[in-house]
């Protein structure tokens, strides 16, 4: 089981944009920019066989996401970017979030990183780490497919 790092002031702006909206606030009220650090959701299923994780990227283009194996750890990085603004024009509410964002996961077994995989389809990554039985301390970049 993984656990994920808690981050009380995401869940305080959260709850206080859903408070608005409930409150009925103004659309144009609340928070105009959702720049910053963001956390995509991510599944983690184990088989006997590997490790399996599937994360919603939608939005992030490929060439925008980084994928490493640092021992025991596997780090998914990344940014995603919405489209330029048009110049005249006025937001009312900016919902879908932009920016870095980083998910760290310790792994329960060592993987085995020369048959690590990758494929992105659709704005889900869907990463297998076959289980190997020698440890090896070494970094690795892996490259998605589609």
């Amino acid at each position: 089981m993984t656990l994920n790092k808690w981050d009380p002031l995401r869940d305080l702006l959260d709850f206080h944009e859903r408070a608005h909206q409930m409150l009925g606030v103004g659309f144009h009220e609340g928070r105009k920019n959702r720049r910053g650090k963001w956390y995509p959701v991510v599944d983690v299923i184990e088989t006997p066989e590997a490790l399996m994780f599937r994360a919603e990227l939608p939005g992030v283009g490929k060439d925008n996401i980084n994928l490493e194996v640092e021992g025991t750890t596997l780090i998914l990085s990344g940014i995603r970017n919405l489209e330029s603004e048009p110049k005249m024009a006025v937001y009312h509410a900016i919902e879908r979030v932009q920016g870095f964002f980083e998910r760290r996961f310790n792994l329960p077994g060592i993987p085995d990183i020369s048959k690590v995989t990758a494929t992105y389809i659709d704005g889900i990554l869907e990463i297998v780490l076959p289980k190997a039985s020698i440890y090896s301390e070494r970094t690795v970049c892996v490259e998605c497919s589609d």
